[in-house]
């Protein structure tokens, strides 16, 4: 019952029965009220009729003093009307005076009685009318009528009921129980009601609608949600990685120095073909392997990053053709596609041809050693297509980046005809070390040193793999509004290494500074070494016109390199500083450059390889920065 009252159908039922009982006692009351009158009137036009018939027998036995015929007239009127008292005046004087009953008059009247055959009134017969009968027959009436428009009343509020609860009430009650029964994860799938005595489409079938497309428009938000953070915890997980992996490749780049110095120091001092020469040449081609994973680590990481020119990305994969076709096995054929127009990125192109080489090695190890093809595509790409692409969600589908749908993009593809990739394993594939090919088949940093190039140039990267179904690599990456810029001619470099200035080498890594300081020695440099850059900036202040040149690490305890060369700067303007460094998030040869560094290397270095930078910076600007000359001979 009390589920009843306070349903929508029970409230309806209530308003609809409250105001039926408000009009039917209106109208009954209206309705009696005229009945009454009606009556009532009816009433007193019998009377005035009767009395109009028997005026002239009145007035005749009044003149000839007929006291029976007068009364028995007189009590004729007062038998079957509403008259209960009839007086017949003469002289002022009651005559006569029959009554039926005491009665209180609801209405007295009379009327004059004339001599028969004139108008002169002899008397006058006063009438007394009473209606109790007549108001007895009215409440009768109205209580049958009452009772008879309650009964209506009642009967067409149970009808409306019966048709709101069938059309309204229970339609809204199943949509309310639907929606909380997907809400507590239920099936999830659009909601449909049964309804029957249904006309056609009405405000109910617009509310399902509505909530359909608002379950809908909420498990899509929903999904988005769950894809942004996804991605967000792979970017998260990516980017510790990638700080996790430039912080040991700065630690390992010291190491891989040391070993490359001292061991090409030691080349030198050691007849060519011996067994200690083999022996020797085994281990600094080994250190060099391991300068190379570094310098992949670092690419993933972002720390290695150089300066940037725009560059036209199609010259950069026409320019990656012969060595692509040199690098992939016979059995992979290799197809290239150009829009014929230029596409201007603002970029490196050593990192871009990095990235290429990086996809197309990956796409040819994906077809197992069995002949297949590669496809390399490079055109302006759809717009708005890399912003569809983040937004969609599908499966075998990866998408990592951040795409800005106001803007141009380049579009470089990569396809093979291989296996694909097994789901499960999409969303691992640009982990560093992460590899599906065994640990001789590749250290896993090809598509990890992918993820850094393209997240480096502000880009993104979408794959699209189905196993049995082969793999495709979007790269987007944002194209620029000036156009691309002419490579320069390259620079001669100076041969000779030698000389005899004075060097001051500043490292927190004692061995690293041992090994440049004898390097230096032997190419007839005087060098001195320190391995703490407070005191290398106190002996550089005692005198500072003793030193030609600095060189110094970027990361150390107390001070940075730059603060050094600040410092250094500050004191003697001329001083000219190489700066090296083997890992620096934010850290450019063009920043370093701006805060006051003449030469900028990236770690591992050498004494051959730093020479080159120290002649250049005292004979002369036509000798190019070299970033490591092969230690040895």
């Amino acid at each position: 019952m009390a589920s009843i009252q306070t349903s929508l159908t029970g409230k309806v039922l209530w308003v609809i029965a409250g105001l039926s009982l408000v009009l039917v006692v209106l109208v009954s009351a209206i309705e009696i009220h005229q009945q009454g009158e009606d009556l009532i009137a009816e009433q007193q036009r019998e009377a005035a009729a009767v009395v109009m018939a028997n005026r002239d027998a009145l007035s005749l036995s009044l003149w000839s003093l007929d006291q029976r015929s007068l009364e028995t007239l007189a009590r004729s009127l007062v038998r079957g009307t509403s008259i209960f008292r009839a007086e017949v005046m003469e002289d002022g004087k009651v005559q006569l005076r029959v009554s039926r009953e005491a009665l209180n008059a609801d209405r007295s009247w009379q009327i004059p009685l004339f001599r028969p055959g004139s108008r002169t009134p002899l008397g006058f017969l006063r009438l007394y009318e009473n209606y109790d009968q007549d108001r007895q027959q009215m409440r009768r009436n109205a209580a049958m009528l009452v009772m008879g428009e309650l009964t209506k009343a009642l009967a067409l509020s149970l009808i409306v009921f019966f048709l709101v609860h069938i059309w309204i009430t229970r339609p809204l009650a199943q949509l309310a129980a639907k929606v909380q029964d997907n809400a507590a994860g239920g099936a999830g799938g659009p909601i449909a009601i049964q309804r029957p005595l249904r006309g056609g489409r009405d405000e109910i079938d617009a509310l399902i609608d509505a909530v359909n497309y608002n379950q809908q428009a909420r498990r899509r938000l929903e999904a988005e949600a769950d894809l942004r953070r996804a991605r967000e915890a792979q970017t998260g997980k990516l980017a510790a990685l990638g700080q996790l992996a430039g912080g040991i490749a700065h630690d390992f780049n010291n190491i891989l120095g040391a070993i490359l110095g001292f061991g090409g120091l030691l080349a030198q001092d050691t007849a060519r073909g011996s067994p200690a020469d083999h022996y020797i040449q085994r281990m600094l081609a080994a250190a060099e392997r391991g300068r190379d994973l570094v310098k992949e680590i670092l690419a993933f990481a972002r720390a290695g990053d150089v300066d940037r020119s725009i560059v036209d990305l199609s010259q950069i994969v026409r320019q990656s053709e012969n060595l692509l076709l040199a690098a992939l096995p016979k059995s992979t054929s290799l197809a290239f596609a150009y829009s014929g127009e230029a596409l201007p990125v603002s970029g490196n192109g050593v990192r871009l041809g990095q990235l290429i080489v990086n996809l197309c090695i990956n796409a040819s190890e994906a077809l197992g050693g069995r002949p297949g093809t590669v496809t390399l595509e490079v055109s302006r790409a759809p717009p708005g297509e890399a912003g569809m692409l983040e937004a969609r969600s599908g499966a075998g589908e990866l998408f990592s980046g951040t795409a800005d749908p106001a803007r141009d993009y380049a579009r470089l593809r990569v396809s093979d005809s291989g296996e694909g990739i097994a789901p499960e394993l999409l969303d691992r594939i640009f982990e560093p070390f992460f590899t599906t090919k065994g640990r001789h088949h590749g250290t896993g940093l090809g598509l990890a040193v992918v993820h850094g190039v393209v997240e480096s140039h502000g880009g993104a990267c979408h794959i699209a793999s189905h196993p049995g179904s082969g793999s495709i690599f979007t790269i987007y990456l944002p194209l620029s509004d000036l156009p691309a810029v002419a490579p320069s001619p390259p620079q001669s470099v100076q041969t000779t290494l030698g000389g005899h200035e004075r060097l001051l080498i500043v490292d927190d890594e004692v061995d690293l500074v041992d090994m440049l300081v004898r390097g230096f020695e032997r190419l007839g440099y005087e060098a001195v070494g320190v391995s703490d850059p407070r005191e290398a900036l106190a002996a550089f202040l005692e005198e500072p016109q003793a030193f030609d040149v600095v060189i110094t690490d970027q990361v150390m305890p107390a001070m940075s390199g730059l603060e050094l060369t600040r410092k250094l700067k500050s004191a003697w303007p001329g001083m000219k500083v190489i700066l090296c460094t083997g890992y620096s998030d934010n850290l450019t040869e063009k920043s370093a450059r701006a805060a006051g560094v003449d030469m900028f290397h990236i770690k591992p270095v050498d004494a051959f390889g730093l020479a080159a930078s120290i002649r250049a910076l005292i004979d002369g600007p036509a000798i190019a920065a070299v970033e490591g000359a092969p230690p040895g001979r």
